[in-house]
């Protein structure tokens, strides 16, 4: 964070994309209606709401839903939550890729265990490694944000595998651990919708056709992609979220939520009941946000060098407006986290790139 101008509420700092204005603030603290759905108070009510919901659905079932777990932070804390507090009867869908690591996977596995719920691990196209490859590949050639992203098409899948499963198994809800304070209205990814009904079915019609123009425009920079395009097609409008048209008609009659949407996001709760499930920090990770891929090291590597700040600058960020820790706390963090050189390189070798991909040179 030395010798950098940051944001005097936040912890963004001036960029490419952000212009600090003469109070010190960048556009996003200055701007309330960016974020108010992103921090918006938790609603015990309404998850309870949920949750009878989720029950009725599962009558005559075996299973009251199914949960999406990465076995990352957030999804497994969210998994305890459901079965030990609002004792459902769960079923657990483990995404694993190419860039889970082991510790991840030794954690879920044993966590199931502990928690006495069935598992059913599905995994990324077998294409994903080398999807992953060529995107980092041209992104380090044209320098275009977009392709990072790109990168993690593959993962996008895992959405329709799930569908899939419950279909299969007769289970009526389906819940995600979204955390909001990850959402960040700016950046290569982003789709500019002003909207609290982040995911309403018109919302994502917009959604889908914005993307569809985003697609064609980075064809054009890299044409070499054209051989993927149906997954990127795929994974950026049939399976990017669990809200979206295709999966919507697809499944008409599965219901499906967010926990984080209404629950509170209590961090220290959540790394007290890890603890206590014995889930293991992967090694050469320095943070428990995004230890479930060891790919988050090139993302943030990317956007770092390239547009001035870190995704988890964004986040953190995110979580200062939201009174869940102090602008100080923020910057020692990430002076103490920072880029898992690591990770970097172990995602950089499945990726079949050279250790110096990201020097100076390069990229």
């Amino acid at each position: 964070m030395i010798n950098q101008k940051i944001c005097r509420t936040c912890v963004l700092p001036e960029s490419s994309l952000f212009h600090l204005d003469t109070t010190g603030n960048c556009k996003i603290c200055n701007s309330p209606t960016l974020f108010k759905h992103i921090i918006k108070k938790s609603d015990g009510e309404k998850l309870s709401q949920l949750i009878d919901q989720t029950k009725r659905n599962g009558k005559n079932q075996k299973y009251d839903c199914m949960v999406a777990w990465s076995g990352g932070r957030d999804s497994t804390f969210m998994l305890h939550e459901l079965v030990r507090k609002h004792n459902l009867r769960c079923v657990a869908v483990f995404g694993k890729t190419p860039f889970t690591p082991n510790e991840i996977i030794d954690s879920v596995h044993s966590i199931s265990e502990k928690l006495n719920i069935e598992l059913i691990e599905v995994q990324t196209p077998s294409t994903h490694q080398e999807i992953a490859g060529y995107c980092l590949k041209e992104y380090l050639r044209t320098q275009a944000p977009i392709l990072i992203n790109l990168a993690c098409a593959s993962c996008k899948f895992i959405n329709k595998e799930i569908f899939k499963q419950a279909q299969r198994l007769g289970v009526k809800t389906v819940i995600y651990g979204g955390n909001r304070f990850e959402y960040f209205p700016s950046g290569p990814a982003s789709i500019d919708i002003n909207s609290e009904n982040r995911y309403s079915f018109l919302n994502m019609m917009r959604d889908n056709i914005s993307r569809i123009i985003k697609g064609g425009g980075i064809l054009m920079t890299s044409p070499a992609l054209l051989k993927y395009c149906l997954t990127f097609f795929k994974a950026s409008v049939l399976y990017v979220n669990q809200y979206t048209v295709y999966l919507r008609v697809r499944y008409p009659n599965i219901f499906r939520f967010d926990y984080y949407h209404f629950e509170d996001w209590d961090e220290s709760k959540i790394n007290a009941v890890l603890n206590n499930l014995g889930w293991q920090l992967p090694s050469g990770c320095n943070t428990t946000w995004r230890a479930d891929c060891v790919f988050e090291a090139v993302k943030n590597t990317a956007f770092k060098r390239q547009l001035g700040f870190t995704y988890a600058q964004a986040m953190y960020s995110n979580l200062i407006r939201g009174n869940k820790i102090t602008r100080e706390e923020a910057l020692n963090r990430l002076d103490k986290e920072g880029i898992s050189e690591p990770r970097l390189q172990k995602a950089l070798e499945l990726c079949g790139l050279a250790q110096n991909a990201f020097t100076d040179k390069n990229g």
